[in-house]
């Protein structure tokens, strides 16, 4: 393990035998850091963080903080950074409010400089979380979606997968799975067409998808449950909808 004189690590920390640790990170009580991960200059990792395999973060970054949540008296609660993410400079990750509870960001995700996490958050596989993006309290980003640059999420809010949701927009309700919306308040505007081409989804299964929103954006969850019962991007859809707690954002031109 490579460790900067500077650093200070508690005793009861566990870093893996090839951490490297630079200048100035603080590491504390109970953290776990995997295999091949990197803290750099200035990061700091409070209690109860877990970062996985293969990351790295910094410089800069604050793992771990409390949240800011009035509920929060002090209960044992946690971060766990999964493997291969990159958490950039000052962006912060906030532990839950909870007993046993976790924020979480998922495998591959990229979360960019001075991006919020907020408690209770969870973050999926692969996904992008561009500079400045706010996450309010149990908010949920679905895997491999991107939020966009400046933008923000109010608390409960979710971004479902594969979906873009546009820089310097503000979400107070859903913003659908495989979808592109921004603007304040966000609103949906058509399948996110380019990452969902980007992820190999097109042909026939990027149709079903295209009648399957013209389904939604026309209020017909009959014709969405009709579709869901043979396709399972429907199905997603559909369910997706069913459990909102904040309802679905509009889409451009009036329809819901």
């Amino acid at each position: 393990m490579s460790v900067a004189g500077s650093a200070v690590i508690d005793g009861s920390a566990a870093l893996a035998a090839d951490v490297v640790v630079g200048p100035g990170v603080v590491v504390e009580a109970g953290v776990v850091v995997g295999r091949g991960s990197k803290l750099l200059a200035g990061t700091v990792l409070r209690q109860g963080t877990t970062i996985g395999r293969d990351c790295s973060l910094g410089p800069y970054a604050v793992i771990g903080g409390e949240p800011m949540d009035g509920r929060f008296k002090g209960e044992a609660s946690g971060v766990v950074i999964e493997d291969g993410v990159s958490v950039r400079e000052f962006a912060t990750v906030h532990r839950a409010t909870g007993e046993g509870a976790v924020t979480r960001v998922g495998a591959g995700a990229l979360v960019m400089s001075y991006v919020h996490v907020s408690h209770n958050s969870q973050v999926g596989v692969g996904c992008v979380l561009t500079s400045k993006a706010q996450l309010g309290g149990h908010s949920v980003v679905g895997d491999h979606a991107v939020v966009g640059a400046s933008s923000v999420m109010h608390q409960f809010c979710r971004v479902g997968r594969y979906a873009m949701f546009g820089a310097a927009s503000a979400a107070n309700q859903d913003v659908l799975p495989f979808t592109m919306a921004r603007g304040n308040p966000a609103k949906h505007y058509r399948l996110n067409r380019v990452g969902l081409q980007r992820a190999g989804i097109d042909g026939e299964r990027y149709r079903a998808m295209e009648v399957a929103l013209r389904f939604v954006r026309r209020r017909d969850l009959i014709g969405l449950t009709e579709l869901a019962n043979s396709n399972e991007d429907a199905l997603h859809l559909l369910e997706f909808i069913e459990s909102s707690r904040r309802g679905v954002a509009r889409f451009v031109g009036g329809g819901d």
